[in-house]
This record gives structure tokens, C-alpha cells and sequence, in this order.
């Protein structure tokens, strides 16, 4: 009897999840009524602004497969789905009202991102297999009538991806990109180079990658440890693929570039989904590959880390990079990295000493502050602003620069930050690592605590341009270890940077995670199984 109870209870808990509106992130507010409205073949979207098309036809492009519907796409005023500009436009505002009625479905916003944002609701509203990639039959397509409006608490709504440490396709990144859509994330922070690997095709320094990209896994530490762990587990996520290897002077390399065409490609892809590709190239520190390729960057000429930036030539390297990448994203910001540079090479080097002399600077750390300063001056020259990790702190920085907070354990970098007028995006250690172990609290701790600090002034709080997490490749070297390790605490994250935090509750969060892991099985996205007693059959926690 008791048994029979536990099945009835379950079955219930999953019923009442299933009927119940859920969208992550949790929107501002939904009205929910009796009735529904049910997708049918031959119907048509419209929308009322040119600029609307790519979004239409993006919604036409998620829903035709699982489907099997032909949708008529054209621009109108009316239509079974109608996607309407507002009449005062604005591209910085994201919020949207998503209207479901018996007779129709509208999503009108101030601009595109909020249009795609109201498309990402909608996707939510109707049933999970809607997210499968081939035609699912005997299903009604069917969305609950609902007035959503909504609007996010945070611009800067991102995740890092880093496929230098380990490389990700062009496909595997527009699948990130995808996923990312789905819950309104907002910027993708791409860091393209570091010590391990140089990932995009710079003209002017062509052996940063014919010779940069490439390396012998047998030889680089992060690699045999991986392959390491797949033996030792029998895990084949966590053994490098065979597709990124080839041969190169008779020997076995393994890596991977993506070409400008390619950057491009990627770039234009993510703007359809509302998304914009922040690329970072660290410097300068974390380039080894780089003075690999070409010694002249370093102090010694001996192709090891940092740049020498005493040497007016790898000024001008840097800044001939910068100028190349800027052609490829459009965007008002680039990050330039600023962490972890090992300074004492400047110490003994005569071009940095002499810097510092002729500057007037008091140590090696204001040498990095003039450095970034000085590639600050440039991006501002080519409408782009600066974001540093929160060691371009050190030795000074100036005001228009962003910091990112990465050192969850320096926990007053957002005060001096914004004490200073810097803006700030926060992806601390503390809870924003992706690539960190996960345990039964992990969600819990990210969700349930402020990962924004919570001592800040008015004044503070308006120079916190949102929220990140950081997928470090080191130990991820296949997508679906990535996934294992990203999902499903990124929709704890989408919400924390999405809904106003008056709103953000844990029960109830818990309770909507459940009903989005079919969404993730759909999707075929091979995530971390929840904790606590959690079971794939029901979709339930046992407490």
C-alpha cells in the first residue's frame, strides 16, 4: 500500500508540473487562461518590420522539424504568429509581451533581442518534444492561452566558452550558441587564445596558427590527464577526439582554428538568436603560443610567456591582432584578459626597465596598467570598449574600463571596481566556474546566494552590467563533457541574471528545473543528473 502511495504521489507531482506554465528564466509576470492555441500546418508568420525577418525565419527553422509543418513566412500585419516591432524602437530595450490567445499568437518588443527572447518563451510553452530535431508524430502542438511580459534584470547575461584548451567545431559552437538562445542568455565571451593553442586566423601573423593551433597531446600535461581519466573510467567524453588530430611533418598534432570566414560565420549566427560574440585575446600574459611562433614577443627571444611590452614591436603586434579582429565582431566591447601575468620576466629585462623609467612608473605592476592603458587608448580610437580580468586593478586602470570579478575569493573587487566608476560583470570562482566539480549543493549554492555582493550602494549596484559563467576547457575536452558539466546548473544561472531577484525563490526554482530536464532530454544534451535521490523515470526529488 505504501508503495502504491509513493506511485500515485509521484504521479500527481509530475502531472501538476507538466500542466503548469514554465519558462527559465521566470518572467515578470504571467496571466494565465483557460484555453489553448494549436500550431497547424500552412500557417503563417508574420512580422511587421524588415529588420524582423531573420527572427521569423528562425522561428520557422525550430519548429518545422519536430512539426512537420511548412510555415508561410512573409511580412505583414497580421498573421498566425505575428511578430511586431514596437512603434518606438530601441535596441537596448529586451523586453517583450508574448500574448497567446485562441485565435493567434503575438510577440511584440522594442527591438530584436526582445523579439527572440518572446520566441524563447513560446518555445517553452509548448511541449518539450518540440525541441526535437526530427518529426515527432501523434502529438498535439498545443500552447496554453498566457500574456507574458517580461523584461531581464541584467544586460550582460553570458556564458565563456574556451576552446583553446580543448577545441569545439564551428557546428559544436553554433549548438552552444542554440542552447544559450533557448534560455535568453545575451553574450558569448569567446576566449580565443591562451598558452595551449592560438584559435583564430590572424593574416598578419599567419604561424599563429599553421604552427600555433597545433600541439602534441602526448606532451601537453592537461591532455594525458584527460585521456588518463577516460581510460581509468571508461569515459569517452573525457578522451580527445580523433577528428581534431592530424598530421603535420610526420608527426601527430592535435588542435584546430577557425578561419576568418569561419569567425564570421559564427558571429552572424549568434546575432540571429539575439547574441552577441565578445572575443578575448589575453594579453599579455597567458602567450606562450604566441612567442612560440614568433620569440621576438618575449623578453628573451626564447618563446616563453609574457609579451614583452617594453619592446615597442609587440606593441604594434598587438595592436595589428586588434585591428584584424575588430573587422570580424561588430560589438562596442573586446576583452583583453589581463590575468595571471608572470611579471618577474619583466624585471630583468632591459626594454621593460627602460619602460618603466621613461614612463615614470613605480613598479612592473603599473608597467601592466600602462600597457593596458595603452590598448585601451587603441580600442577606444576603434569604437570598442576594454574588459580586463579584475587584475587589471592592479597598479591602476582607468574608469571607462570593465573589470571582469573573477577571484571569488578577493571578495571586494566589485566595491573598488565601481568605487573607481568601473563597471563590473561578475563570474566568480565562488559560484560561476562551470568547469568546477559539482555535488549535490552546487545548484543550490549558485541559486540560492548572491552572486552578485550584496553590500553595494545604489551607485554601485547601477555599474553591475550583469552575470557570466566560465567554462575553462583544462579537463573538458569533448562536448559532451562540456554539457555534463554546464547543464542544468546554466538555467540557474539564466535566472539569476534574467529575473529581478525579489522573485528568485529555491523551492520554487526546484520544483521548475524538474519539468525542463525532458526539455534537455529532447535536445539530446547530455547533462549532469540531478542530486538528491533524483530519478530520470519521474522527474522528482526525494527529500
Amino acid at each position: 500500500m505504501r508503495k502504491l502511495c509513493v506511485i500515485l504521489l509521484t504521479t500527481l507531482c509530475v502531472a501538476s508540473i507538466g500542466a503548469k506554465v514554465n519558462i527559465m528564466p521566470l518572467p515578470t509576470s504571467v496571466l494565465e487562461t483557460n484555453g489553448t492555441y494549436v500550431l497547424h500546418e500552412g500557417m503563417t508568420i508574420a512580422y511587421t518590420h524588415k529588420s524582423l525577418k531573420p527572427a521569423a525565419d528562425y522561428l520557422s527553422m525550430l519548429f518545422s522539424p519536430a512539426t512537420g509543418f511548412g510555415f508561410n513566412v512573409r511580412k505583414d500585419q497580421t498573421g498566425d504568429i505575428l511578430l511586431r516591432l514596437a512603434k518606438r524602437r530601441n535596441d537596448a530595450d529586451e523586453s517583450y509581451t508574448l500574448s497567446v490567445t485562441k485565435e493567434g499568437i503575438v510577440i511584440t518588443s522594442a527591438s530584436y533581442k526582445g523579439i527572440i527572447h518572446g520566441i524563447s518563451s513560446l518555445r517553452q510553452l509548448l511541449p518539450h518534444e518540440i525541441e526535437s530535431a526530427s518529426l515527432v508524430t501523434d502529438i498535439m502542438w498545443s500552447v496554453p492561452t498566457v500574456e507574458v511580459k517580461d523584461k531581464p534584470v541584467y544586460e550582460w547575461r553570458g556564458m565563456m566558452l574556451d576552446p583553446v584548451r580543448h577545441f569545439y567545431s564551428v557546428d559544436e559552437t553554433k549548438q552552444f550558441i542554440d542552447q544559450m538562445a533557448l534560455f535568453k542568455f545575451s553574450k558569448l565571451h569567446w576566449h580565443l587564445i591562451d598558452s595551449q593553442a592560438w584559435r583564430i586566423e590572424i593574416k598578419r601573423y599567419p604561424l599563429l596558427t599553421s604552427k600555433g593551433a597545433w600541439r602534441d597531446a602526448t606532451k601537453q600535461d592537461i591532455d594525458v590527464l584527460c585521456e588518463k581519466e577516460s581510460r581509468e573510467h571508461n569515459d569517452p567524453n573525457m578522451s580527445l577526439p580523433q577528428k581534431y588530430f592530424k598530421t603535420i611533418d610526420g608527426q601527430r598534432m592535435y588542435g584546430g582554428f577557425y578561419t576568418q570566414k569561419d569567425i564570421k560565420d559564427i558571429v552572424a549566427y549568434a546575432a540571429v538568436r539575439g547574441i552577441d560574440v565578445v572575443p578575448e585575446l589575453d594579453m599579455p600574459g597567458h602567450n606562450h603560443m604566441a612567442t612560440r611562433c614568433y620569440p621576438w614577443l618575449g623578453c628573451a627571444h626564447d618563446g616563453t610567456d609574457p609579451l614583452c611590452v617594453g619592446n615597442d614591436s609587440t606593441l604594434k603586434f598587438c595592436k595589428n591582432v586588434y585591428k584584424e579582429v575588430f573587422k570580424l565582431f561588430p560589438y562596442g566591447y573586446a576583452e583583453i584578459g589581463g590575468d595571471e601575468v608572470k611579471r618577474t620576466k619583466w624585471e630583468s629585462c632591459p626594454l621593460c626597465k627602460a619602460r618603466v623609467e621613461r614612463e615614470g612608473l613605480k613598479d612592473m605592476a603599473e608597467l601592466q596598467s600602462w600597457f593596458t592603458r595603452e590598448m585601451e587608448k587603441f580600442f577606444n580610437k576603434h569604437n570598442r570598449r576594454l574588459i580586463g580580468w579584475d587584475e587589471i586593478l592592479e597598479g591602476g586602470v582607468s574608469p571607462t574600463a570593465t573589470v571582469n570579478w573573477w577571484q571569488g575569493y578577493h571578495k571586494d573587487v566589485v566595491q573598488r571596481a565601481t568605487d573607481g566608476g568601473n563597471e563590473v560583470i561578475c563570474c566568480p570562482t565562488t559560484f560561476c566556474y562551470f568547469d568546477y566539480a559539482q555535488d549535490s549543493m552546487t545548484i543550490k549554492n549558485l541559486y540560492a546566494n548572491g552572486v552578485v555582493p550584496k553590500n553595494l550602494t545604489p551607485k554601485q549596484q547601477s555599474l553591475v552590467k550583469g552575470i557570466q559563467a566560465n567554462v575553462w576547457g583544462e579537463f573538458i575536452p569533448t562536448v559532451g563533457r562540456m554539457q555534463y558539466m554546464v547543464f542544468p546548473r546554466m538555467l540557474a544561472l539564466a535566472e539569476k541574471a534574467w529575473t529581478a531577484e525579489s522573485q528568485q525563490d529555491w523551492e520554487d526554482f526546484n520544483v521548475r528545473l524538474i519539468g525542463q530536464i525532458k526539455r534537455l532530454d529532447a535536445m539530446k544534451i547530455n547533462y549532469r543528473p540531478l542530486d538528491a535521490g533524483y530519478t530520470r523515470g519521474f522527474n522528482v526529488w526525494h527529500k
